[in-house]
């Protein structure tokens, strides 16, 4: 359940002080939202040029909880030549008997047109009493003011977005004691807010020109999605640019260009099986070879729409690369599942069957799957520790946190700006095939673990492989989790509803401890840790990471490795990823027989002692553990002897 209430701080200035004592603190507006709920137009659209959707129907209102101010917001129109801003369109929550149509610079200093209007409730279209004549070459910022911001701190929601794709060009809001900037402005009477990046989508406003000729095929890149780390040079990768048709024609045709670093520019051109309509995205998938050895930044950028120039060619989304030779590098084999929960998100249960079809998929796939389950982010409960806390704000978008959210392999997804989106976003056949093309460069070989007077001790041991992956950052985290922990209060779900995979000790630092890679490629980790009594032991793991360090700021870096889970007090144990090719295991007058091929197996008893690894051993009645190494994998299993 996303929270509905997210706070920005103002981009420039504080605008208000509050008097406490005998001293003035500064109290900083802070932007807040609120949905419509229902379209205000009734199913009509809004003339005139805009970025936003023009057809969405729960629209977001924002306010600063503030009264007795404006509040404004505005677009920055392209560059249009000579022409004419006849009206403006804007859906409205609140009747304004004085508001302010207004054009300002595209720096936002000068205002270059004010009108005063009055707003209804619902669909506002103003025709300018003097159409305002733009320069060639020149961009305009054109939007309204409004001081209808209510009565009270809970009735501030005044401006609107559209709520879905944010645009630069769209992002632009304001607030003060006046309507506009004058030439004796301060940062109290008029400062811009900061908009970007928090969610809101584009500002609902259209503009209505006398020529339109220049507006009719235009494209914005608004995301891009594709993994050109440790790749080599010619090796195509998949790569999904998100498109947002701002023209007034639909879209049947693109050039899109690519650019590693400062290399040379490529075009690629589609013909769209689907026309894309004004005002709607669209996401298309290119094959994009890597062009060139070493690191930097792909650039991204839509260069013709319909067979002409867009306006918007400059506008760039960007990802990282890598390219060398990687040969070293093995199919992937494990990944891990984290996800966010509270027990005061009523529905966060509801997301666990989308959670258990990934996990089926992706284990179907013949990859190991890890499973963490944070209690932190969106809201705190019994099962919360202080290391979750620490770690919950490297996965979500800046300033903002919710529940279910979940993360696949730290794989970071541009539409949210972020690592994680909520789980049932997923679809499990798609993340299963993207993540079984993938490659990795850790191996984690080996959890070897003792325990002694509740102190655990475990030994983690792998190899990282030639020239796949950077040794200055390399980090390991390791939590204890338990599993089947009864729920005391949980929010949509009935009596014996149970939590999974809860961590209860890390035995790293939260966002990891920095891992030393010896030149011969072994690593070998020793951790300790005291468990608790009251924890169900048979019913713990413990889970390894080794990835790149969570708090770098190029999210898109941030993708694990490789994790692994074990059995607290067991050995590594890796789950079953082929049972058809499984060797299948018997026990009968205290002998076992192993069906298939098998190099080697190790017989645990169930307090981690090693009993055997001879087939010629008689044991005695009781469970054990077994774990066969066959052609390169290792299947774990229960075994009871009778």
């Amino acid at each position: 359940m996303k929270q509905t209430a997210t706070l920005w701080s103002l981009l420039l200035t504080l605008l208000m002080t509050v008097t406490m004592s005998t001293a003035q603190e500064p109290v900083t507006p802070r932007l807040q939202a609120a949905s419509a709920g229902t379209s205000l137009r009734a199913g009509e659209t809004l003339p005139g040029f805009g970025y936003a959707d023009r057809y969405v129907e729960n629209l977001s209102f924002l306010g600063v909880g503030k009264t007795n101010l404006y509040l404004s917001c505005y677009i920055l129109l392209p560059e249009v030549g000579a022409n004419k801003i006849e009206k403006i369109s804007f859906p409205a929550v609140k009747a304004d008997k004085v508001a302010y149509v207004l054009i300002l610079s595209e720096d936002g200093k000068t205002t270059l047109y004010n009108q005063k209007c009055e707003i209804v409730k619902g669909d506002n279209q103003i025709t300018l009493s003097t159409p305002f004549a733009t320069e060639a070459g020149k961009r305009y910022l054109v939007g309204f003011a409004t001081k209808a911001v209510g009565k009270g701190e809970k009735d501030p929601y005044v401006i609107p977005f559209d709520g879905t794709v944010e645009i630069d060009e769209a992002l632009y809001a304001a607030a003060g004691t006046e309507p506009y900037p004058t030439a004796s402005s301060t940062n109290k009477t008029f400062g811009f807010l900061k908009v970007k990046g928090l969610g809101f989508g584009s500002a609902c406003i259209f503009v209505s020109l006398k020529d339109e000729s220049k507006l009719q095929n235009l494209a914005y890149l608004t995301a891009a999605d594709g993994n050109f780390n440790m790749v080599t040079k010619g090796e195509k990768r998949p790569t999904k640019l998100s498109l947002r048709n701002i023209g007034m024609n639909e879209i049947t045709s693109l050039d899109l260009t690519y650019q590693f670093g400062t290399g040379e520019v490529k075009t690629l051109s589609q013909t769209l099986t689907t026309a894309l309509a004004s005002s709607k995205t669209g996401e298309y998938t290119f094959e994009i070879p890597a062009e060139a050895e070493g690191m930097g930044t792909v650039h991204f950028a839509v260069a013709k729409v319909n067979g002409q120039k867009n306006a918007y060619a400059t506008n760039r989304v960007n990802l990282p690369y890598k390219v060398g030779d990687f040969s070293a590098l093995i199919d992937r084999e494990t990944v891990i599942l984290e996800r966010f929960t509270s027990e005061k998100c009523g529905n966060c249960p509801g997301a666990d069957r989308y959670v258990q079809a990934d996990i089926d998929k992706l284990k179907a796939a013949g990859l190991r799957v890890s499973y963490i389950m944070y209690h932190s982010g969106y809201g705190t409960d019994f099962l919360t520790i202080p290391e979750s806390e620490k770690l919950y704000g490297y996965f979500f978008p800046d300033g903002k946190s919710y529940a279910p959210a979940m993360s696949i392999n730290r794989t970071y997804l541009p539409k949210e700006s972020a690592l994680v989106q909520h789980a049932a976003l997923y679809d499990p056949k798609e993340w299963a095939t993207k993540m079984k093309n993938d490659k990795q460069g850790v191996k984690i070989e080996r959890i070897d673990q003792t325990i002694s007077d509740g102190t655990l001790e475990a030994v983690v041991s792998g190899v990282a492989l030639k020239n796949c992956f950077d040794p200055e950052d390399l980090y390991l985290t390791v939590i204890v989790t338990e599993d089947n922990i009864p729920a005391r209060n949980q929010g949509g779900a009935g009596k014996g509803y149970k939590h999974q995979a809860v961590p209860r000790l890390f035995l790293t630092a939260p966002t990891g401890d920095k891992l030393k890679v010896e030149a011969d490629g072994t690593f070998s980790v020793k951790l300790r840790g005291t468990l608790k009594s009251t924890w169900n032991g048979g019913q713990c793991n413990v889970v390894a990471i080794v990835h790149p360090s969570i708090k770098q700021p190029n999210k898109s870096n941030r993708a694990v490795h490789t994790a692994e889970t074990a059995p607290l007090g067991f050995g590594l144990a890796n789950e079953l990823v082929a049972p058809a090719e499984a060797p299948v295991v018997t026990a009968e007058g205290g002998y076992l027989s192993i069906l298939g091929r098998v190099d080697a197996f190790e017989l645990y008893d169930m307090s981690g002692a090693l009993v055997t690894t001879n087939v010629g051993t008689r044991l005695l009645p009781g469970t054990y553990i077994i774990r066969i190494f066959s052609d390169l994998r290792v299947y774990t299993s229960k075994v009871i002897v009778r």
